[in-house]
């Protein structure tokens, strides 16, 4: 398939990324104990999309983190297990834990296997709701879900869609990484916007658009690629896949759908972290932050070497991600437009009943001391520009 390289996302390798049990791996148990008793862990989950390239350019290119800052994850397995490195001292243990989608990625978090995730902000929002002690403590990406369609379809916009869709007699099926992803949500409330009707059961057919779930941003190409849906919604860079092997058309980036402006720059990605994780270490939660931190600027400054470090990870053509990149900005900043979309995507996702918690009829700054805990990379913003490693 054109834009994906072979080997890449095989189903044998994600699982074989995937598998959590992966900590200290190849060690002999003696000394597999010995740095257990010695040295901090961190179990660090992320999703396997470009949204997540900051995590990927830090464990791709440690020695640039090293030589730079004196701050990095050097490998100890690739892709898996890390040596956590601060001023020269191993700090921690870091597992790196690869997911298809946020929910799969909070499910973790609910069962205590992950201490900080990078995840759907919405997924984290769902979390809270549901009682899980988890707070997001630091944006990471902006926009970059794309809604895609079939190129042979003839359909070039949102408003070609709208008028051939709303009514029609003929249901669309349009492909998910699950129901309650980012994309989904904008989408749906999208849909509502312009009077067209949707469901997620198969039985429903009288519904002008049914979702499927494809069960993570991984198999969207393969979708649409396979005659299974006329369309999707998703992370880069999948979608871009689809343009490049000339299976799909870009309608639009999911920012830009109706009513104008509610979803402009919108939060798409956050870092999450655990109150357990807070609470047993908060020193390392900060020098976690100031990583990041670091991962963010660099994936930021040289998008060329973003792009070849997610080709690599993920398995698609480096051109194909130096395309999907400009659809998305990554960011350790809370501005006022990012808390207001994450302000936004609660009163949609209340208003689409999908909170039925701690969240229920909460509004704007009400969601604040539930939500968000920005201290941590506040005080490691601080700390790397007494280092003048940021400005």
């Amino acid at each position: 398939m054109d834009g994906i390289k072979k080997g890449g996302l095989s189903r044998r390798n994600f699982i074989k990324g995937a598998v959590a049990g992966v900590a200290l791996a190849g060690l002999a148990p003696a000394v597999a104990r010995k740095a257990n008793a010695e040295t901090p862990s961190i179990k660090l989950a992320f999703i396997l999309s470009d949204h997540h390239a900051p995590l990927m350019v830090l464990a791709r290119n440690w020695e640039l983190f090293q030589q730079k800052y004196n701050i990095c994850l050097k490998p100890v397995t690739e892709d898996k297990l890390y040596d956590f490195m601060y001023e020269g001292s191993r700090i921690a243990r870091v597992q790196i834990i690869p997911t298809a989608k946020g929910p799969d990625l909070e499910r973790l978090v609910a069962q205590g296997s992950v201490d900080v995730g990078i995840s759907g902000t919405q997924a984290i929002i769902l979390s809270v709701d549901r009682g899980i002690d988890t707070r997001i403590v630091s944006p990471l990406q902006t926009a970059g879900n794309m809604f895609v369609l079939k190129r042979d379809l003839g359909m070039n916009t949102w408003d070609e869609f709208v008028r051939q869709t709303k009514g029609s007699g003929k249901q669309f099926k349009i492909g998910t990484p699950g129901p309650d992803t980012v994309a989904a949500i904008i989408f749906r409330s999208a849909l509502e916007n312009q009077g067209i009707t949707s469901s997620e059961d198969a039985t429903n057919k009288n519904a002008d658009v049914l979702f499927m779930n494809m069960k993570g941003h991984g198999n969207l190409v393969a979708a649409l690629s396979n005659g299974i849906t006329e369309g999707i919604i998703g992370a880069q860079p999948f979608p871009a896949v689809t343009v490049k092997n000339g299976t799909g058309t870009v309608i639009l980036n999911l920012q830009d759908v109706p009513p104008a402006g509610k979803w402009k720059g919108h939060a798409c990605c956050s870092v999450g972290a655990t109150g357990d994780f807070i609470a047993r270490d908060r020193d390392l939660v900060v020098k976690t932050m100031e990583l990041i931190a670091l991962g963010v600027g660099e994936a930021n400054a040289d998008r060329a070497m973003t792009a070849r470090t997610c080709s690599s990870w993920l398995g698609v053509e480096e051109d194909v991600e130096q395309s999907a990149l400009t659809t998305h900005n990554y960011t350790i900043i809370p501005s006022e437009r990012w808390i207001e979309s994450v302000y936004t995507y609660a009163e949609t996702m209340d208003g689409m009943k999908l909170f039925n918690g701690k969240l229920v009829g909460k509004r704007s700054k009400e969601l604040d001391p539930l939500v968000f805990d920005f201290q941590y990379m506040e005080e490691a913003r601080k700390n790397l520009k007494q280092k003048k490693f940021i400005a």
